[in-house]
């Protein structure tokens, strides 16, 4: 859900309405929390979504790491020197993870998952996730789970096995969507980077969001999509009662 200047609704519908010639919102975002395993899994470039004669586009998607459990990892990409082959083998492997390049998540850590890189985690991580807008996941290994695997599809997908990892507030810059990291001590008053649009999403207490003539109640998690290029700028109201949530007091600008 997301916020525009007629209310509260789905960011695909407000789409719709705005731009109707386009296919679509280009990204998708997602809050996502996980207690158990992600299965290890990859997806297509837009090139291979033609050489496997799908239709729509593939899949870069990128994390910002909002909060990790001490003994939480990711795994990112086939350690070198692994044959691809030991992808067909890792059900019956004592130790599966062990191919793979293991990670600490950090908490303000932004990683670049490209098309094609291997990846999963483990233990309790809460991060946002932007994604090229597809529905496209091969899944390579799923921890007994008895799920349908992809190995046919995921290692003819396989590309560049080193993901990029960055900071923020240092700004993602992409092909497909970037994205800014505002700070508290930045929201007195700033503009939307998006040519046409912007979705902002805060991670801190309640807060109100004024935009043009326009304002929003936000807490943790909320998103507002802002269209054009009025002036912004975002009050913290105090405290909160924060769930549990990691209040980074901190606003997060997704556009292309």
């Amino acid at each position: 859900m997301a916020e525009d200047m007629s209310g509260r609704r789905l960011v695909a519908d407000v789409w719709r309405e705005h731009f109707p010639e386009s296919p679509g919102v280009p990204f998708m975002l997602k809050v996502l929390s996980t207690a158990e395993p992600i299965s290890l899994q990859n997806h297509p470039s837009d090139t291979d979504i033609k050489k496997l004669g799908l239709t729509g586009n593939g899949k870069f998607e990128c994390w910002t790491i909002l909060e990790a459990a001490p003994d939480a990892r990711m795994y990112l990409g086939l350690k070198k020197g692994e044959d691809v082959s030991v992808l067909r083998s890792l059900e019956t492997d004592q130790e599966p993870m062990r191919h793979f390049n293991e990670y600490k998540p950090q908490t303000g850590e932004v990683i670049e998952l490209f098309p094609g890189l291997v990846h999963s985690t483990v233990g309790r991580l809460l991060f946002y996730e932007i994604q090229q807008t597809s529905d496209y996941t091969f899944r390579i290994f799923d921890f007994g789970r008895g799920r349908d695997l992809h190995l046919d599809a995921a290692i003819e997908c396989l590309h560049e096995q080193v993901p990029r990892l960055g900071r923020m507030p240092a700004p993602l810059e992409t092909a497909a969507f970037k994205m800014r990291y505002l700070p508290r001590n930045t929201l007195g008053q700033f503009s939307p980077q998006g040519k046409n649009f912007s979705v902002f999403t805060w991670f801190g207490a309640a807060a109100s969001f004024y935009c043009g003539e326009q304002s929003f109640q936000l807490l943790w998690g909320d998103s507002v999509m802002v269209l054009g290029d009025p002036g912004c700028r975002l009050d913290i109201q105090g405290k909160s009662d924060d769930h549990g949530l990691p209040l980074i007091d901190m606003l997060f600008e997704a556009y292309v």
